[in-house]
C-alpha cells in the first residue's frame, strides 16, 4: 500500500464516520439534562467551572466538567443550538477514529490500522454516543490519546510520553471519573512488557502519580473552594468525593445506596443492562451494541498469547495494551452489580476494533489462512444471525444474507480466490453497519437520548424501566413529562411572565427546569438536582431560603399532580424523601397562586406557589 493510497483510504473512513455522526445535525435530540447545563455554563463563569446545572448556582450535574467545557466552547463559537453541541461530539468522535488509526499503525502496520479504524467507526454503540451529548465520546478520545503515548514510550522515546499518557488518563477522570481508570492495567502492562529501558516500575510509578494528580486536581479545588458554590449533584452531603467514589464509583460497581438515588439507580441500572454475569455483553439489551466482533477480538488475543514466543517487544506491548484494555473492561461491565447502561460499553470499542482487525490480518497471512479466516468469518456470522434474529421485523432478509455471504466466503477460500477478502469483510460488517445506518437515520425521543442505543428496538430501555407500557397512570405521565423537555408550553411562558424577573424555583429536578433553561435566559433555580432527589435544598433549609430572599416562587410541575392521582410509583419516584419533604413544606407554608391570575393556560404548567405569602 502506497502512502497516497493509505491517506485516501483513511480519508474515506473519516468522511464516512463524519457523515454518519453529523447526519440530521440540525434536528438532533440530545440529553436535555446535560444540554441545559451547557447553556448555563455558557452564560455564567461559576456554572462553567463547577459544571453547574443552572445559572442560579443551586446544583451541579452528576459528572465532572471536562466534556461539558468542550461543548461550551462549541456554543461560544456558534451560539446555543443543539447542533453546536452535536458538532463538537461528532468532531471528537472523528478524532478518536484518527487516533486509533495512528496507534494501530505504529503497532501492526497500515493495513491493520485502516481496518481497525473502519471497524471502530462501524461499531453501533460508538455511533450512538457520538450522536448524543454524553461524556463518553470525549472519554474514548482521551483514552486513545493515552494509548498513543504509551505506544510511543515503548518505542524508546523515554519517560516523557509515559507521563503524557498519565495526563490523558487523568483528563479522562475529569470527563467521567473512575471509568477512565479501567484502561490503566492495559496501559501499564503494555509498557512493562514492551519497554526496553530499565527502571520500568519507577517510570510507571511516576506516570501513575501524574494520573492521580491530574485526576484529583478539579475535585481538590472544588472541595477546598472557600466561597459559595453549587451543591454537588447526586450526593447526600454536597461532597465531590462522594460523587467520584460513591455515586459514580461504588454505586456503579456493586450497587447500594451511596449517593442520592443509589438504591433507585441500582434497580434501574440492572433493568437497563440486564443482570450481571458472563454473558451480559451478549444479551438482548447490550449484544447489538458491542458484541458483534467481541468473540473475534478475544479469539485473536488468545491466539496471539499462544504464539507470543519470538514476537518483538513492540508487538507484545500492542497485544498487552489492547488485550488488557478489553479484558479488564469486559469483566467490569459484565459483572457490575450497580448502575449500568449499555452505552458504557463504548469504552470497549477501540480495543475490540484493534484486536479484531489484527486477528483478521494475521489469519490472512498464515499459510493455512484458507481454513482459519473462513472459520473466523463463519463464527462471526453466526453471532450476527443471533443478534439480528432478536428483531425479526427489522430487515428480516439481512440475517440470511449474512449467512449466505459466510458460505460464499468458505467456498472462495477453498477455491483460493482472493474474493474471500471482500466477502469476508462484508459478512463481518453487514450487521453492525446496518445498525449504524439505522441509528443515523431515525430520530430519537428525549427519553431515548438519556440512554442512547443503536439499531432497532421495539421499546427503549428507559421506557421499560419507568413502565410506560402500563397505561395512562403515573409512569406514563412521567414519560410524557420527560419527553416535553425541549418545549416551553404556553402555560410555562405565562408562569415565567407572572414572576416578572424574579428567580423561578422549579420543584422535582432537572426535567422540570429543562424547558426553561433550554429555551430562555430566565433565572431558574431547579430544586433537588437530577430527578429532584438531592437535598439541594433540604426541606429544613427552605425557611432560611425564603427569609434570605433566595426563594419566593416555586413551580410544582403538573406531572406530580398526575402521579399523585395515579397512586404514585416506586419505579418513577424512587427514594424521593427529600422531594416529598420539600413539596410538603411548600404546600403547607406557601400560598398557591390562582391559575386565573396567571393566564388561561397556567393550570397546564402545574401549581405556582408564592412563598412570600403564607397559607
Amino acid at each position: 500500500m502506497t502512502a497516497r493510497s493509505e491517506r485516501v483510504a483513511l480519508g474515506a473512513v473519516l468522511v464516512v464516520a463524519a457523515t454518519l455522526w453529523c447526519w440530521a445535525l440540525g434536528s438532533r435530540t440530545l440529553q436535555p439534562y446535560y444540554a441545559a447545563a451547557v447553556h448555563s455554563m455558557s452564560r455564567n463563569v461559576e456554572a462553567f467551572f463547577f459544571a453547574g446545572f443552572d445559572p442560579a448556582g443551586v446544583v451541579s450535574v452528576d459528572k465532572p466538567p471536562l466534556a461539558f467545557w468542550t461543548q461550551t466552547l462549541g456554543v461560544a463559537v456558534f451560539g446555543f443550538h443543539p447542533w453546536a453541541i452535536a458538532l463538537v461530539q461528532a468532531l471528537e468522535g472523528v478524532a478518536a477514529v484518527f487516533v486509533l488509526h495512528r496507534v494501530v499503525r505504529r503497532w501492526a502496520g497500515p493495513g491493520t490500522a485502516l481496518l481497525a479504524a473502519a471497524l471502530f467507526a462501524l461499531t453501533p454503540i460508538t455511533a450512538a454516543i457520538n450522536r448524543d451529548n454524553l461524556p463518553d465520546t470525549l472519554l474514548v478520545l482521551l483514552l486513545l490519546l493515552a494509548a498513543y503515548c504509551v505506544t510511543r514510550s515503548v518505542e524508546g522515546n523515554g519517560t516523557r510520553w509515559l507521563v503524557w499518557a498519565g495526563v490523558f488518563v487523568g483528563l479522562g477522570f475529569l470527563t467521567k471519573m473512575l471509568a477512565a481508570w479501567i484502561v490503566l492495567p492495559g496501559l501499564a502492562l503494555a509498557y512493562f512488557v514492551g519497554a526496553r529501558e530499565g527502571r520500568r516500575l519507577l517510570r510507571l510509578g511516576l506516570a501513575g502519580l501524574v494520573t492521580l494528580v491530574v485526576s484529583l486536581s478539579w475535585p481538590v479545588v472544588v472541595s477546598l473552594w472557600p466561597g459559595a458554590k453549587p451543591f454537588v449533584g447526586s450526593t447526600t452531603d454536597g461532597s465531590v468525593w462522594q460523587l467520584a467514589f460513591g455515586y459514580n464509583g461504588v454505586t456503579r460497581l456493586v450497587g447500594g445506596a451511596t449517593g442520592v438515588g443509589g438504591g433507585y439507580g441500582a434497580t434501574v441500572g440492572a433493568a437497563l443492562g440486564g443482570g450481571p454475569g458472563p454473558l451480559r455483553l451478549f444479551d438482548a439489551e447490550v449484544g447489538g451494541q458491542i458484541a458483534w466482533l467481541l468473540p473475534l477480538a478475544l479469539g485473536s488475543l488468545v491466539v496471539a498469547v499462544c504464539r507470543a514466543r519470538g514476537a518483538t517487544p513492540e508487538t507484545k506491548a500492542g497485544w498487552a495494551l489492547w488485550g488488557g484494555w478489553l479484558v479488564v473492561g469486559a469483566v467490569v461491565f459484565s459483572f457490575t452489580g450497580g448502575i449500568f447502561h449499555g452505552y458504557y460499553t463504548a469504552e470497549l470499542a477501540p480495543a475490540i476494533a484493534a484486536l479484531a482487525a489484527s486477528g483478521l490480518v494475521t489469519a490472512w497471512r498464515w499459510r493455512d489462512a484458507r481454513f482459519v479466516l473462513p472459520a473466523a468469518v463463519v463464527a462471526t456470522a453466526a453471532l450476527a444471525f443471533v443478534i439480528l434474529a432478536r428483531t425479526p421485523g427489522w430487515l428480516p432478509w439481512l440475517r440470511y444474507t449474512v449467512l449466505a455471504l459466510a458460505l460464499l466466503t468458505v467456498v472462495a477460500a477453498l477455491l483460493r480466490s482472493r474474493i474471500v477478502v471482500v466477502t469476508g469483510l462484508v459478512t463481518i460488517v453487514a450487521g453492525p453497519a446496518a445498525y449504524v445506518v439505522d441509528t443515523a437515520a431515525r430520530p430519537v425521543s428525549v427519553l431515548e437520548s438519556a440512554d442512547p442505543s443503536a439499531g432497532p428496538s421495539s421499546t427503549p430501555a428507559l421506557n421499560r424501566v419507568v413502565g410506560v407500557n402500563t397505561g395512562e397512570g403515573a409512569e406514563a405521565a412521567y414519560v410524557r413529562f420527560m419527553d416535553s423537555a425541549y418545549e416551553l408550553s404556553p402555560g410555562q411562558r405565562e408562569v415565567l411572565a407572572y414572576v416578572r424577573g424574579s428567580t423561578l424555583a422549579i420543584e422535582g429536578g432537572t426535567y422540570g427546569a429543562d424547558p426553561f433553561l433550554l429555551n430562555t435566559d430566565a433565572r431558574v433555580a431547579p430544586l433537588g438536582g437530577y430527578l429532584g432527589f438531592d437535598p439541594a435544598p433540604a426541606a429544613a433549609d427552605l425557611p432560611s431560603w425564603v427569609t434570605a430572599g433566595k426563594l419566593r416562587f416555586v413551580l410544582l410541575p403538573r406531572v406530580y399532580l398526575e402521579i399523585g392521582r395515579g397512586g404514585g410509583s416506586k419505579q418513577v419516584m424512587g427514594d424521593a424523601g427529600e422531594l416529598v419533604g420539600r413539596i410538603g413544606w411548600e404546600a403547607k407554608h406557601c400560598r398557591p397562586v390562582p391559575p386565573a391570575r396567571i393566564g388561561p393556560d397556567a393550570a397546564t404548567a402545574g401549581v405556582l406557589f408564592d412563598c412570600a405569602v403564607r397559607q
